[in-house]
């Protein structure tokens, strides 16, 4: 095995990004335009990984390809990357990039026809009724209290076609998401109802683009919540927050329910 050296981050992104012009230019692969200033900032922020000086440089690129493929951007926080024991790699160490929050909705948007997401909490006093129609869930009724313990939640998405699909989860399977969150004890976690209502669109999503013939499936990789979540300021709200009812409401799966924009 080949000495390790102190990873330079000017000396390996010349090589990085001429790998990738050369890919380019015999047709393997198409790069954005702004792909030099995405390798220079990928490769800038990934310099202070643990053990990335044991990753090769053709293993970056290839890491960035697969961003690159997959139409995420690194600098709008849509993808993070992390070192991974590999044993094909001669080092032992190879990189990958995980999809953040913001690309999952942006591949949904862009490439799986999503319009708007709503993500619904049921708390204990709730009254709620839902049956199965040809396998669909569908959403009877659900008078919200916003009163006592958060006990599941569902999502209702709107496709361009004008089809709805909702997706019911437990509270347990929700606590089980926040169990595998890089921040499951931090603050982000304070807001509970918004950090429970983001786990509702980042599992629903990730279904959709598992399922969606033009996605990438192979490097869907996800954390539970984003690395980078120290404050509340970093994260674009994609969430749609519920608001206090100021009367009963029975909701019905229409084509009449209200839409959010994500």
């Amino acid at each position: 095995m080949n000495e390790i050296q102190k990873f330079n981050p000017v000396t390996t992104r010349d090589l990085v990004v001429k790998n990738l012009e050369k890919m380019a230019a015999n047709k393997f692969i198409a790069l954005p335009e702004t792909y030099k200033e995405s390798a220079y900032f990928a490769i800038e922020k990934i310099s202070g990984l643990p053990e990335i000086e044991k990753v090769p440089p053709e293993l970056i690129t290839k890491a960035l390809i697969k961003m690159f493929s997959n139409k995420l951007d690194f600098q709008k926080n849509q993808c993070y990357f992390f070192v991974e024991n590999s044993k094909t790699s001669p080092t032992g160490k190879s990189l990958r990039f995980g999809w953040q929050y913001q690309g999952l909705i942006k591949v949904a948007k862009e490439v799986c026809g999503v319009v708007s997401i709503s993500p619904v909490l049921i708390y204990e006093d709730d009254e709620f009724i839902c049956h199965y129609e040809f396998g669909e869930l569908v959403i009877d009724k659900h008078i919200p209290t916003f009163l006592g313990k958060i006990i599941a939640g569902y999502v209702v998405v709107k496709f361009q076609n004008d089809c709805f699909s909702t997706k019911y989860y437990t509270k347990l399977e929700l606590d089980m998401r926040k169990a595998r969150s890089t921040d499951k004890s931090g603050t982000f976690w304070n807001w509970t109802r918004e950090m429970y209502e983001k786990t509702l669109i980042n599992a629903v999503v990730k279904r959709i683009i598992e399922t969606n013939p033009d996605t990438d499936k192979e490097d869907l990789y996800t954390e539970e919540q984003p690395q980078e979540t120290s404050s509340r300021k970093s994260i674009e709200v994609e969430v749609v927050e519920q608001n206090e009812p100021t009367e009963t409401v029975e909701i019905e799966q229409t084509s009449e329910i209200k839409n959010f924009d994500i």
